[in-house]
Formats: structure tokens, sequence, C-alpha cells
């Protein structure tokens, strides 16, 4: 029985110790995504920031989200975080600007696929022929030359913050033609229902650095897309505030459908 017992405390303490190990040089790792918050605390109205995007540039160098107050739409893209306001001017955010959800990763393409001719739509229909399985998360990134792309940003609010679905309602929109960039977002699988944007969620950045936001359309002439397979998850909460007496029991998915869209 005692040694059993001293195998039994080896494995706990060694598993301890590489636990401790992993927290205490927390350094971003690709096929890891990390995210602020849940989308369904956005779409009741929480807008509040909690988390630093100076801290949350340690966990990922790609990804999507926006800032505290529901400001613009937020894109990280090589180290660097870019806010598109509703104005459609492209800012550079200090480190200590908040966001109430953002979810982000250390880019890394499994696959590559080259591009010519498609649409936002003609890839959520050819799903199947670039990623291997609807219930995994990815990173997607498309580069390219596009024909069209109709996009928007939200303006920031204030208190008492609406619904998420009533401030899309009269969102600004802006359009690009035969314009290039780069298209950064992610997937979620069905079951992530309530936690973020189930399907493809996109973001553009011009090659400019002038222009971009949530995208609701686009068309491309020819580019490559690189899909990174996410097999980890992190979630960060807020630690109170409003989320505290939020109303998680309601099914919210068709409000998130129409604020997407």
């Amino acid at each position: 029985m005692k040694k059993i017992f001293l195998v039994l405390f080896s494995i706990v303490f060694l598993f301890a110790c590489d636990n401790d190990f992993e927290h205490e040089n927390n350094e971003p790792t690709s096929g890891v995504l990390v995210q602020v918050s849940v989308i369904d605390a956005l779409l009741q109205g929480i807008y509040d920031g909690y988390f630093p995007i100076g801290d949350l540039k340690e966990y990922g160098n790609y990804g999507i989200g926006t800032f505290n107050g529901l400001d613009g739409e937020m894109i990280v893209f090589n180290d660097t975080v870019f806010q598109v306001v509703a104005s459609g001017d492209v800012k550079r955010p200090l480190d200590d600007v908040l966001t109430p959800f953002a979810a982000v990763t250390m880019m890394h393409a499994d696959t590559t696929f080259m591009l010519s001719a498609t649409s936002f739509e003609e890839i959520k229909l050819n799903f199947d022929s670039y990623f291997p399985t609807p219930n995994l998360f990815y990173a997607v990134k498309i580069k390219g030359d596009f024909k069209y792309l109709k996009t928007r940003s939200v303006p920031k609010q204030t208190k008492p913050y609406p619904p998420l679905v009533e401030v899309t309602a009269n969102q600004p929109e802006f359009e690009f033609e035969n314009e290039s960039g780069d298209i950064i977002g992610l997937y979620c699988p069905e079951y992530a229902k309530g936690i973020n944007v189930t399907g493809l969620h996109l973001h553009f950045l011009n090659s400019s650095r002038t222009g971009g936001g949530h995208i609701l359309e686009f068309s491309l002439k020819q580019g490559s897309m690189e899909i990174g397979y996410l097999m980890d998850y992190r979630l960060i909460l807020p630690e109170g505030g409003d989320f505290y007496g939020g109303d998680f029991t309601v099914d919210r998915t068709d409000d998130l459908e129409e604020a997407e869209n």
C-alpha cells in the first residue's frame, strides 16, 4: 500500500508542477484560442471593458474583438491591435485600453489554399472543401486582391447600454472596390453557441491600414486562405461588474444572427 501511495503521490506532484510551469511561463502557443468574456454578454449590452489589450497581446498575435463601450471593431494582426471606429478610420489604441470581448491565438497555418474568383458565400457553401470538420475551432486568414467588400463598425455606446441588436440596426457600413488587404477571423462550431459567434466571423483590414471592419460580404479576385486548427480553448471571465448580474438563461441565437448580418 505504501508503494502504491508513493506512486500516486509522485504522479499528482508531477502533474501539479507541470501545471505551475505552464502558468508561470504563460507564453502563447499556436493551437490555443484565448477568449475574453462570451458573446451572450455583448448581446445583452454588457460592454464595459475589463481586460487590457496590452495583456491580450501576450496570449496571441492574431484575433478579433471589440473595445470598451463597444467602440469599434478590433483586429489583432502581426502583434498589433487595430481599431476600426464608427467613422471608418483605423486607429492603434494604447495598451491600457480595455476590451469587453475578444479572442486571440498565435496564428499558425496548418493548411493553405490558393483562391480565385470566389466570395464569402461560396466559401461558406463549400466549407467541407477547406475544413476537415465543422466541429473544431479554426483561425482563418485570407490575403489577396478583392473586387468588392462590404464591412461595418459600431459606434461607441454610453450607459445605459442598449442590446447589441439595437446598436447594429443603425451601424455605419463601408464599401471597398478593387482593394487589397487581409481578412482576419475565426470559425467556431455550433456547440459554442452563447460563448462565441458560431460559423465564420471575419474582420477586414486593407493593405494601407486605413480602412476595414466587420465583414458583411466580399468578392475575392485572387489570394490565399490559411487555416490554423485550434485544439485548445481558454476562457477569461470578468471578476465582477455587470457580468455578474447578466441573464445567460435566454437563447439569443436570433439576436446574434440579426446583429451579425
